[in-house]
């Protein structure tokens, strides 16, 4: 379908967009809640992860965590378990996708009353530090930039942050203060995921959706 070649276009992209080597931390931001941040995390991860790398996706968004909804996981455990000093192996907070061998999930876990000190602790550093060396590819999703200090602390620890943007509903403003937030703090922007973009007006799309579709059916 479009959108998968959308997601496997955006998979070559962020292979691509740092010199040397593919980059390894990648922080999904968006400018506000419901631009679609979260499913372009998934599924970058899973189309880094169906090309033969090991991935992880990280729910570190501790205000409103969605990863475990979308995979049907369990929530009971995950990221604030580590980042809290509780004596677990990472090895435990770490979930399967059995459709996708290749991809490793930590759900976000039990929400915590100060998640931006959680965050920006030494221990999220270490935890990164550590799965730097297992993973060829770190997905985190956070929440949105221009409401909470969270995407801007994350930023520092990643190689590069990827913006997700509603194309119906975002507007510039919002675009541009999450640009200003996270440069002010050094990071790197990869680029934008434009969202909910109208393919079928395009009618190149239009006809490649038609004749794999027919295929499909057939």
């Amino acid at each position: 379908s479009p959108t998968a070649e959308a997601y496997r276009q955006l998979r070559t992209s962020l292979r691509f967009c740092s010199v040397g080597a593919p980059p390894k931390r990648i922080l999904i931001t968006s400018g506000q809640s419901g631009d679609g941040k979260t499913t372009t995390a998934i599924n970058a991860a899973i189309t880094l992860a169906q090309s033969g790398a090991d991935v992880l996706l990280v729910d570190c968004d501790l205000r409103r965590p969605r990863v475990h909804d979308h995979f049907e996981l369990p929530n009971d455990s995950g990221l604030t378990n580590y980042l809290c000093g509780q004596q677990v192996e990472i090895d435990e907070l770490l979930q399967t996708y059995e459709d996708v061998p290749k991809l490793r999930i930590m759900t976000a876990g039990p929400m915590p009353a100060n998640p931006a000190d959680f965050l920006g602790s030494d221990e999220m550093v270490n935890l990164l530090n550590i799965v730097s060396d297992r993973f060829t590819h770190i997905i985190l999703d956070s929440p949105p930039a221009s409401a909470f200090a969270d995407a801007a602390l994350l930023s520092t620890l990643v190689d590069g942050v990827v913006i997700v943007v509603d194309s119906g509903r975002s507007s510039r403003t919002v675009a541009r203060r999450v640009k200003q937030r996270l440069t002010q703090v050094g990071a790197r922007i990869y680029g934008v995921v434009i969202n909910y973009s109208d393919l079928e007006a395009d009618e190149y799309y239009a006809g490649y959706d038609s004749h794999y579709y027919a295929q499909d059916s057939a």
